[in-house]
This record gives structure tokens, sequence and C-alpha cells, in this order.
């Protein structure tokens, strides 16, 4: 089957398959960095061959060899130019952070992992066949995630890039168990919840490289956009509750795909793109100029109280309900000018995603040798003298609650393993869904915790309780993503909208709105 290819590696490969003095596993290197052409190959070979379970170049090269390469490359006829080089970035980095996060977990080959971490991509350029004037959105939608892509594609063009990878695909098993995860997962007309495989099951593995994919989608995101701040949250999440990779190991990571990246486009002759986005990227860690604004005068009296508790380094909890802006205050606290600590480390824990030993050992660290373990230097002890941002408090254990109450009361700690006292100096700021002063009171977080932090709290109201920030949000949001929404009678519209939507995911609700209508825009302009 014929899919959408980058000129400019069609080009590269041809010269290559042409040269009898290349080795084939240069040739499978680099294919694999064309999500179409690697696609396409696997279903030409899978559909050929009665095993139907190639899953990598380097398999179908031993079957087909150059000659038979070369003769799938000539049947391309369907060519991307230099204005699709953003899409062919964000499949390569996608790729690079799928291979790069197995190395360190060990999922699956690592063509495997790769190919993975371009599914989405493969999804895009199936609807871009299908649809050519998906086309005109490209640059809009690969800032979204994938549940908010689908999402759209399902309004605009009745079907999206997970069915039609679903009906596309044809072997080998792994990714067809991948591919129908994905669909029951973040697929529009969801039957039911999700049910996740056993770890014994032959579906595992595709649904830990299901995991892999969404991972190494949020990394080509942080990357190519690093405006996109919710993008930088997100991958220190995934990376710790899927993989247990600390978030202080993330700067590295996203420095190798950099890397990495920036070689590649050399041997396919862009180095101009990998300077314009490595120049770009090089901001993709810092939350700097980060604040928040509200038009609400209630708001803005709880919010004066914050501030001056962050002046003077008081531990602070923020509560509201899931996308009212809890993590944006959070960040805009730290990014204060008279935050006494703003010079120094801020650093979160995503409470939800650590169980009771995980989470002791990425507190405090465990010394090297004990249990098998490596020497792993704990948060306490990275934010000494900074911010620790405890995300979804509510979600530690009780036990759990009461034992870091009795740390955090001595400001000492010891290593999962050790014996020595290690000491720290760092100030808490906590949110939460719930208000854990109820939650105390029913008996369902720790009060010895409450009591040691004594932290000052805010409840940040839902947007239908504050309806005069939501068109000032969304102006934000317009000006930030250089959405397209400039039309007098759009945005009168819009104001009626605002008065009366109940907006029940917040902030997402909004954003999300503002993108469908920004791409429908584009596609009828």
């Amino acid at each position: 089957m014929n899919m959408p290819v980058f000129e400019h590696t069609i080009c590269s490969l041809h010269s290559l398959v042409n040269n009898e003095a290349e080795p084939l596993q240069k040739i499978s290197h680099l294919i694999k960095y064309d999500p179409g052409l690697y696609f396409s190959l696997l279903q030409d070979i899978n559909s050929s061959t009665k095993r139907g379970e190639i899953t990598s170049i380097s398999q179908a090269i031993s079957l087909v060899g150059a000659a038979g390469i070369e003769n799938h490359i000539l049947k391309q006829d369907h060519f991307l130019g230099e204005e699709y080089l953003l899409l062919w970035s964000y499949a390569a980095m996608a790729g690079e952070a799928a291979a790069r996060i197995n190395d360190i977990v060990g999922i699956a080959e690592e063509e495997e992992a790769f190919f993975c971490g371009m599914m989405s991509c493969i999804g895009i350029l199936l609807m871009a066949r299908k649809h050519p004037a998906y086309t005109k959105i490209l640059e809009v939608l690969l800032k979204l995630t994938l549940r908010d892509k689908i999402f759209i594609e399902n309004r605009l063009f009745k079907t999206n890039q997970l069915e039609e990878l679903n009906k596309t695909l044809v072997a080998p098993e792994l990714y067809k168990n991948l591919t129908v995860q994905l669909v029951e997962i973040f697929g529009d007309e969801r039957k039911g919840e999700f049910i996740y495989p056993s770890k014994l099951s032959s579906a595992y593995k595709s649904f830990q490289l299901m995991q892999l994919m969404n991972i190494s989608e949020v990394a080509a995101r942080v990357l190519l956009f690093p405006s996109v701040t919710e993008a930088q949250e997100k991958i220190r999440e995934l990376a710790v509750r899927y993989f247990r990779i600390p978030e202080t190991a993330m700067e590295e990571l996203l420095a190798g795909i950099l890397e990495r990246f920036e070689d590649v486009c050399g041997e396919f002759n862009v180095e101009r793109l990998s300077r314009d986005i490595i120049e770009k990227a090089g901001s993709y860690s810092s939350f700097s100029g980060i604040t928040f604004l509200t038009k609400s005068d209630a708001l803005t009296n709880a919010l004066d109280s914050i501030f001056r508790a962050n002046n003077e380094g008081k531990n602070i909890f923020i509560y509201g309900e899931p996308g009212v802006g809890k993590r944006l205050l959070a960040i805009a606290l730290h990014h204060r000018p008279d935050n006494p600590r703003l010079l120094k480390p801020f650093i979160s824990v995503f409470c939800s995603a650590l169980d009771n030993e995980t989470l002791e050992i990425e507190l405090f660290g465990a010394k090297g040798g004990f249990r098998g373990l490596d020497e792993h230097k704990g948060i306490l002890e990275l934010a000494h003298e900074g911010t620790v941002l405890l995300k979804d408090i509510d979600k530690i254990p009780l036990i759990q609650q009461d034992r870091l109450a009795e740390v955090f009361c001595k400001d000492e700690f010891y290593k999962v393993g050790s014996m020595q006292p290690a000491f720290f100096d760092v100030r808490f700021i906590m949110t939460s869904q719930k208000n854990i002063f109820e939650e105390a009171k029913n008996g369902m977080f720790s009060e010895k915790l409450l009591r040691v932090l004594k932290p000052l709290s805010i409840c940040i109201p839902p947007l239908r309780e504050r309806r005069e920030d939501i068109e000032f949000i969304a102006g934000g949001i317009i000006q930030k993503y250089g959405l397209d929404l400039t039309d007098k009678a759009l945005l009168l519209g819009l104001r009626e909208y605002y008065e009366n939507h109940a907006f029940p995911e917040n902030l997402h609700d909004l954003k999300r709105l503002l993108f469908y209508l920004s791409v429908k825009h584009r596609l009828e302009s």
C-alpha cells in the first residue's frame, strides 16, 4: 500500500540502496525515520508472507534484501515536501524518545519501540491520505494530546487516526493489540472501562508499548513546543507512573533526544531544521514567566493571602476540581520574584503514581547495594533549600502520611537502607482535588501530617463559579497557541457560550473548544 512519505528521506534512501558499498544495516537504520515508508513496508511484507509477524525493518530487509527495499521505495508516489518537516520532526523525536526509554526499561526490541513511538504519526498520515484538507490543521493538532486530537478529528472528519490505523493495520499481532487498546482507551465512542491486561497475558507487551507511545508523544511536544507547559509536567508524571524514571533524570533524557535528532538531521541533509528546532527547544525545562491571573474579586483576595504566605516561605495547600489551574498556581508561586526560594530547586512528586516503597525511595533516596538498589538521591536531598510540590497529596496512603509526618517534624530522614541521618530544608506546596482539612475531620487524611506542615490553603473555584475569568483566560490561550480566532461574530458567540456552558472539565474544556474552533476555521478558510 502507498502512504505519504517524506521527500528528503526518500532521496537519501534511494542513493543508499543504489550504492552496493552501503551496508543494509545503515539502510535499515534510516528507513525507520520515515513513518509512512516504515508502515507500508511492514504492511507489504506481512501481507505477502504466511508468517505475518514481521515487526521490524531489520527482519523485513533480511527477507527481501536491498533490491526488494529499492523496489518498495520506487513504488512511492505521494511525497511530502519541506512544509511537512514539522511533522517529520515530531515523528523522529517521538521515535527516539520511545527507543531511549525502552533502553532503560527493556520492553521490546529497539525497532519495535521506535515504531510504536511513531504510531500516532502514522495515524496522522492515514488521515492526510484519506482527507487531503487534514494537512491544513496539522501544525495545530500536533500541540494537542491524543485524546484531544481524537475529539477534533471525529467532529470534523467523522473518523479519527486510531480508527484509520485499526482498519488499515493488517499485522502483526503485537501492533494490532496496541491499536485495539488505543481505541478502547482514547476512542471517542468508548464502550466502557478499559480492562488492563494481566502481566502474564500476550496483550501485556502491547499495553507497555502503548504507555511508551503515550510518553513519547509528550516528549515530542515538550521539545517542539516548549511553551506548552502542561506537557513539561506530564512527561515527568508519566515517566514516574509508567516506568519509575525519576523526574530528575528527565532533563538528561530530553537532551539526549535532541542530540540524536541533530545527528539524524545531518544524515538526511536538513541541518537547518535541527538548528532552528534545537534553538527553540533550549527552553524546554524552563517555567519562567508563568503567572496566575484572575478577574474574580473573591479569588484575588484569596490569592493575596497566599502570595504573602509564599513570600514568608510557608507551606501552601491548593485544592479544587480537575483543570482549574492548581498546577499553574503552584508553578507561578515558585517563580514569583518575592519567593525567597526562587533560585533554588523546584521538584514535583506525583503521589498518585507511587506505591509505598517507591514513594520512600523517591523522597528519601536509597543507599547503594541495599536489596540490590543503586545509589539513588532522593527528592528531599535534591530539593534542599528549595520547594517540593506534592501533587495529589491525598493519594498517599494514611499509614504513609503518618510516617511522613514523623520525618518532616524532625527535618531529617534516612535513605532507604542507610543508618546515617540526612538533614533537609524544603518548603512544600501541596495540591489535591479534595479539601484535606475536611478529609482529616472524617479520618481520611492524617491530622499529624497537617499539624506538622501547617499549610495555608486556597480553593480555586471551577470556571462556572467565576465566569468573569473565562473570556480573559480564553484570550490568553488564543495568544499563547497562536490560534486563528479573530472574527468578531465568532467572539460574540463565544461570550454567550462562556456565560451558559457548564465547563465540567474546566480549563481542559475551554482549551479543547478553542482549538476545535481554530482548526474548523482553518479548514473553512
